[in-house]
């Protein structure tokens, strides 16, 4: 870190100024020949001894950063052709970095300052130099900890935050009034206006924590791990915080060890408001009492057909199965009992636990909110004793399963007027399960066709129990067997050839 010494420069007519060449083929500092550049010196070492005269600069801080022994605080930069170049140089350039010593320091635009302090007064040098230094100064205190130790305290700073720490004491509300603004169940309330009120409301709720970016919040200790940008205000004594990934930026003063966000938020009126927007859900959903007892008699029937649940869980499996075979879906209103079970089963409906609507009914679940329509019928349909019932529904699909299953001689495809028989189909498949991705489509083509080329001969695939399988086929024929095999998802095509897909494992 600091200035390279090997290109450093000093002129003792100027010692609080150090030189540097700047720009990548510069590599050196021969003299200072030229009137003006000695003149320019002059004026902004006098303005350095001012600043020092006049502020208490702790300028053994400034050397340090710098890498400097002596008087110099301040490098000047020269370009190639021996003229001073017209822009100090930011102390970021040197912060946690290290800087080639072969040549000239990097000429970058956003390292320079704007302005261009050969063409200022002696009054405006003044100024601009202290600037400068204080800027420096404060960069120098920065570089005493590397760039881990003040993104840890950005961190920590950034969980003490009020705002912050009102979303992770208020976190389960809030969670929940993000899932109801969403919800189908929403849909159902009575009242829409009281609804549609509630969830503007809700809006301007949220917005202090909606601002928060989730990836931050969701720890307690650590902030999101994509990189982040570290910009200073010396004025200000912060550190700006930007995270483009998460498009959240926020500012670290670090005398206070306090985070301030772009827009700020009332922290004692965040409060009163997440408290209210509890309470006025609550009053609404109170209001549909007939709802919240379909809700926990829907939790009834779903406890009710749980004691049957290895054999309704074993139908639906059958019934997956069938569908496979068929390809296309089996109607499950046919078994009523099956139907229930695999709706309910896909539905999450707690305990009512605690006194407030908002949290209970954030943690429901529903497969289909119309499932609250059908609840009398099912209540209906619900035998004391599910199990007989269900036992007949399984032995009933089993036989379906063995209708549909096919057969050895069933045929599966057919390609311009060339049947492809289940048995075939299972060789087939075969092949493609052991070398479908080791080689292209067109040597597993050669293979079902017998072509004993050299380079099968090569790989020993004419050897295989599945060569000239389909030898009375056009190899054009095989191929578009290949791609119907694709297309109906018996295959899936890979880089290089196919594999068989979970469909083909499952009828298989």
């Amino acid at each position: 870190m600091g200035l390279p010494n090997r290109i450093a420069y000093k002129d003792h007519r100027y010692p609080y100024v150090v030189l540097a060449p700047i720009g990548k083929k510069n590599k050196h500092i021969r003299s200072i020949g030229h009137k003006f550049e000695r003149g320019l010196l002059s004026r902004l070492n006098d303005a350095i001894v001012d600043q020092m005269n006049d502020k208490p600069l702790d300028a053994e801080k400034i050397r340090s950063f710098l890498g400097l022994k002596g008087n110099a605080v301040l490098p000047v930069f020269f370009e190639k052709e021996e003229t001073i170049h017209p822009h100090l140089m930011r102390p970021e350039m040197f912060l946690w970095r290290s800087l080639p010593e072969e040549h000239g320091l990097p000429l970058r635009e956003e390292y320079l300052y704007p302005t261009d302090f050969t063409q200022l007064s002696s009054e405006q040098l003044y100024d601009h130099v202290g600037e400068v230094l204080e800027e420096y100064l404060f960069l120098a205190n920065i570089s005493e900890y590397d760039r881990n130790y003040w993104l840890k305290k950005i961190s920590s700073a950034f969980y003490n935050h009020p705002i912050v720490q009102l979303f992770h004491k208020k976190r389960r509300v809030i969670d929940a009034v993000e899932v109801m603004n969403q919800s189908a169940l929403i849909s159902v309330l009575n009242y829409p206006e009281d609804i549609a009120g509630w969830r503007h409301r809700a809006a301007i709720v949220m917005r202090p924590f909606r601002a928060l970016p989730e990836e931050w919040v969701t720890g307690s200790k650590e902030i999101c791990s994509h990189k982040k940008l570290l910009t200073f205000n010396p004025k200000s004594r912060s550190i700006c915080c930007y995270c483009e990934t998460c498009d959240f930026c926020l500012e670290y003063h670090v005398e206070e060890e306090q985070v301030t966000f772009i827009e700020e938020y009332d922290v004692e009126l965040s409060t009163k408001r997440v408290t209210t927007i509890e309470k006025q859900f609550n009053e609404i959903a109170r209001q549909n009492q007939s709802l919240l007892e379909q809700l926990l008699q829907l939790r009834v029937l779903k406890k009710q057909l749980s004691t049957a649940r290895k054999t309704l869980d074993e139908s639906l499996t059958i019934i997956h199965q069938i569908e496979r075979y068929q390809r296309k879906s089996e109607d499950k209103k046919t078994y009523p009992l099956l139907y229930m079970y695999d709706k309910l089963s896909r539905t999450h409906i707690a305990e009512q636990t605690c006194n407030s609507e908002l949290l209970w009914l954030a943690e429901v679940r529903l497969d289909d909110v119309r499932m609250l329509k059908e609840l009398r019928h099912w209540q209906k349909i619900v035998p004391e004793n599910v199990y007989p019932m269900t036992s007949h529904v399984l032995e009933e699909l089993k036989s379906k399963l063995e209708e549909v299953r096919y057969e050895e001689n069933d045929v599966i495809i057919t390609i311009k007027g060339r049947p492809l028989t289940y048995a075939e189909t299972q060789q087939i498949l075969d092949l493609i399960y052991y070398y479908g991705t080791a080689h292209p489509a067109h040597t597993l083509v050669q293979v079902l066709a017998g072509k004993a080329t050299h380079k099968l001969r090569q790989l020993r695939l004419h050897e295989t129990r599945w060569f000239g399988l389909l030898s009375s086929w056009p190899e054009k024929h095989i191929q578009k067997l290949f791609n119907q095999l694709k297309k109906q998802g018996w295959l899936m095509k890979q880089q290089k050839g196919y594999s068989i897909s979970d469909y083909a494992e499952e009828v298989m």
